[in-house]
């Protein structure tokens, strides 16, 4: 077992994974080769890969891209647009015959109302005009190519400028990963004496699908659900009900993240409130008998142990028999004040969780992270972030045991040499 579970994914080089991957960043992001590794070990082809948290769809895209059942699951509106692009790939031309159509009828529509934090960021006669146009023309409820486009569309919103002043983005001069406060990004501006540019957003947008379509080979297209992770147990998702080989995922972090706060500007882009968000994943419907549990970056311990007992709890009537759970936990450092020490956030999370479930522990293991690679350093130097030091992975399975590999001779050979070359 302790062969089967050394973090080999870690050491994944930058050109290993597939470019789709870069169709938009985001916070707290798993590498793609840690999904990779255990769908590759512990399912076969036409299995079911659950990730109730979805994030931009990491798991989701790396299920298809070896043909297995992807579904995804978030509350967060601006990665369920993410994850469902990577669970329903549209045809390439399609795509195209969508950008070309919705450039040929476009007429400019009116900034007047737009608020002056937006405003700040883009060029106000071509960029923004087209923004807006693409922000009220683009349907991501009933189509899957307008669904894809506002993923590619997020994810060029802002970033860096290129030395010669030439840029992939829309905006002035700035993180691609996330955005700072508004009244930050002003003074920024000013002290830094940031121009923006006139970007013709269709032309930026055909550059960003040259970029990461995946021309190599067709996706298995997958499902993503816009639900609290604690429903997926519940009657209307039956058809999951002991079929889920492998759920991989990360709940959110404690006392790390406001998703809202930290992608405002792709949120106005949906036409959503970051603060809205920010409420709505903190309240997440969860309750037990006697309380409501806020999910938050700044709960409570005992409301985080609380919820994830139900979470892990909820997974009993999903998993298959030889079926596995991965968590992902960032080891943020919670001081307890009664017994004057720290407390290791994943091995609390099992010892609160394991007398309220039938699930038992197979391992948990440490994956160290480079500090250097946060996202939460890009923004300056002088911004080491919050980003947490450690991932521990809580690896769980109704045995206790690990399921038979499928790929288990010379294993961390194997996965070296993989995850050392081209994807």
């Amino acid at each position: 077992m302790e062969a089967l579970l050394q973090p080999v994914w870690k050491n994944a080089s930058k050109k290993w994974k597939h470019p789709l991957h870069n169709m938009c960043s985001y916070l707290a992001m798993f590498p793609p080769a840690l999904p990779n590794y255990f769908i590759k070990q512990f399912t076969r082809e036409g299995d079911k890969v659950l990730d109730p948290f979805s994030g931009r769809g990491t798991v989701l895209l790396e299920a298809a891209r070896m043909n297995r059942i992807a579904i995804g699951n978030d509350l967060n509106p601006m990665a369920v647009v993410l994850s469902r692009a990577k669970a329903n790939v549209p045809a390439y031309h399609n795509i195209i015959r969508r950008i070309n159509e919705l450039q040929k009828n476009y007429k400019p529509i009116s900034i007047e109302e737009e608020p002056d934090d937006i405003k700040m960021l883009y060029d106000l006669k071509l960029t923004l005009p087209q923004l807006c146009y693409l922000k009220a023309n683009l349907n991501v409820n009933r189509s899957k190519v307008d669904n894809f486009i506002m993923g590619m569309l997020m994810g060029i919103m802002h970033g860096k400028h290129r030395k010669n002043g030439t840029s992939a983005y829309l905006s002035i001069s700035m993180p691609n990963t996330f955005s700072m406060s508004p009244n930050y990004v002003r003074n920024f501006i000013k002290e830094k004496k940031l121009k923006k540019i006139r970007q013709d957003v269709f032309k930026c947008l055909r550059n960003k699908l040259d970029l990461i379509y995946p021309h190599d080979k067709r996706l298995r297209e997958g499902i993503q659900i816009y639900d609290n992770a604690l429903n997926l147990s519940e009657k209307k998702y039956k058809q999951y009900k002991n079929k889920i080989k492998l759920i991989i995922t990360s709940p959110p972090y404690l006392k790390v993240i406001n998703y809202g706060k930290y992608n405002w500007i792709r949120l106005w882009l949906l036409d959503k409130n970051s603060c809205e968000i920010d409420q709505t994943l903190r309240i997440d419907k969860a309750y037990t008998q006697s309380q409501k549990i806020e999910l938050s970056d700044d709960l409570k311990l005992e409301q985080y142990l609380n919820f994830m007992q139900q979470l892990v709890k909820s997974w009993e009537k999903l998993l298959t028999k030889d079926g596995l759970a991965v968590i992902v936990i960032g080891d943020v450092e919670l001081h307890d004040k009664k017994k004057d020490n720290y407390i290791k956030l994943a091995e609390k999370v099992w010892e609160n969780v394991k007398t309220h479930t039938k699930l038992k522990l197979v391992k948990i293991v440490s994956d160290n992270i480079d500090g250097n690679k946060k996202v939460t350093k890009i923004w300056g130097g002088e911004r080491k972030g919050a980003a947490t030091k450690i991932d521990k992975l809580l690896i769980l399975s109704k045995t206790g045991k690990l399921p038979k590999p499928y790929i288990s001779r010379k294993i961390q050979e194997y996965f070296t040499k993989v995850y050392g070359g081209q994807i």
